[in-house]
């Protein structure tokens, strides 16, 4: 019996020491990376996808970049980016000539349809530099306060209005500085609401949420059906 407790004690004290002694993982550091994927429609052909992939690592925190040359797809490894990041994603897919369509998150998907037709042309025209932006859910003045705050500081960002009955704000910018879209609905973000499209001389960038926002009460009655903000 004491040989029997005498072994127990012997194997409990090395297994212990094992435990003291074994290194400690350490956490892999690519752990927040996220996959961003792009349709890219243009891109047929090996050369393409070279070219395509070779914009992208130029930005800076790709990981790397998975070209599918038959579903016309590219699917970028980063760390979880902000909205201004897609919007270089886009633009550097746009770059190597692969006529992005949609890009999508684990979040979100979002599409940039340009205009066309010759009417669709004189229509985005007709806005000049002015760009809508409608918000899920835009119910309260304060709200709307909130992400007119964050659209001041942005360059270029001259007056800031809403119109409650469409939720949608209406941002004026300066000519000589374009405000890109995905830096706006960056800004709306930062303002803990939720962008569903935005409109400018470029075209229509929509945006689909892969989860429904919860919903808020309504104070529409309250508020004015358009206002301005000051900055």
């Amino acid at each position: 019996m004491r040989t029997a407790i005498s072994r127990l004690i012997v194997f409990t004290l090395v297994y212990a020491s094992a435990s003291a002694t074994a290194p400690a993982q350490s956490p892999n550091p690519h752990a927040a990376d996220a996959q961003v994927q792009v349709a890219a429609p243009e891109m047929c052909c090996k050369g393409c996808a070279q070219k395509v992939s070779g914009q992208l690592y130029t930005l800076k925190g790709v990981r790397s970049v998975e070209v599918d040359i038959p579903a016309r797809t590219v699917t970028v490894t980063l760390p979880t980016p902000s909205a201004s990041t897609l919007g270089r994603v886009w633009q550097a897919t746009e770059q190597g000539d692969g006529g992005p369509t949609e890009l999508s998150t684990a979040t979100a998907a979002y599409r940039l349809v340009r205009p066309e037709s010759e009417h669709e042309l004189r229509a985005v025209q007709q806005m000049g530099s002015t760009q809508h932006v409608v918000v899920d859910n835009l119910h309260c003045n304060g709200c709307a306060q909130k992400i007119a705050s964050q659209l001041y500081a942005l360059r270029g960002v001259s007056k800031v209005s809403v119109d409650m009955q469409r939720e949608t704000l209406i941002v004026e910018t300066n000519a000589r500085e374009p405000v890109s879209p995905w830096l706006v609905v960056e800004a709306v973000l930062a303002a803990n609401e939720r962008p569903v499209a935005v409109r400018g001389n470029y075209g229509a960038l929509s945006i689909s949420w892969a989860v429904e926002a919860a919903p808020k009460p309504s104070h529409q009655a309250q508020q004015p059906v358009l206002g301005g903000f000051q900055r």
